[in-house]
């Protein structure tokens, strides 16, 4: 068992890789841990992408321990770090990989790896709205919250997900595609 720890790390996903098929694209053996909670982030959209035709997710370190981004915790092997640093666009500069604690249900610390925009907007209050340049497409929104929901995150959170506003685009016809495979 220590072997198979060794030969794998695990991963802290809040945006898209929350669902198991979006994941499974480029990843296809990572395993479903369970649930987590990163404290001291908040959840937020930055950079369009072409292939969302929106803008995808990012998690902001805050001074405020209250604030939190809930998400899937997956293993996977460390030959599969390569496929998932490239889906995540660190080769660009899109996202750089960081080490963050992250709290399971169970009241354990682990550590995950995780991704963060290089590029992130200024913290906004609860109660700010997205403002249109910085929304996700319906598509990316609906496998945020989808995914939410399979890896059942808590209800309240699920319901925040649901209240975020999207630009009304539907992702590019290729990322459709691979999505209903």
């Amino acid at each position: 068992m220590a072997k198979q720890i060794k030969e794998t790390f695990l991963y802290f996903a809040y945006g898209s890789n929350l669902l198991k098929k979006r994941i499974r694209i480029n990843n296809p053996t990572a395993e479903f841990i369970g649930i987590g909670r990163l404290d001291g982030h908040q959840l937020d959209f930055m950079k369009y992408s072409d292939h969302w035709r929106g803008t995808s997710a990012t998690i902001i370190p805050t001074e405020n321990a209250q604030v939190h981004v809930w998400g899937a915790v997956w293993r996977l092997h460390n030959k599969d770090m390569p496929a998932l640093d490239k889906q995540e666009g660190v080769d660009c500069n899109w996202y750089f990989a960081k080490t963050v604690d992250v709290l399971t249900l169970n009241g354990d610390k682990i550590e995950c790896r995780t991704y963060q925009q290089t590029i992130n907007p200024p913290l906004r209050s609860a109660d700010e709205e997205l403002p249109m340049e910085r929304r996700p497409s319906s598509t990316y929104l609906d496998c945020i919250v989808n995914g939410a929901i399979e890896c059942n995150l808590p209800k309240e959170y699920i319901m925040l997900l649901k209240k975020i506003p999207h630009n009304g685009q539907k992702a590019s016809p290729k990322m459709i595609e691979k999505l209903s495979m």
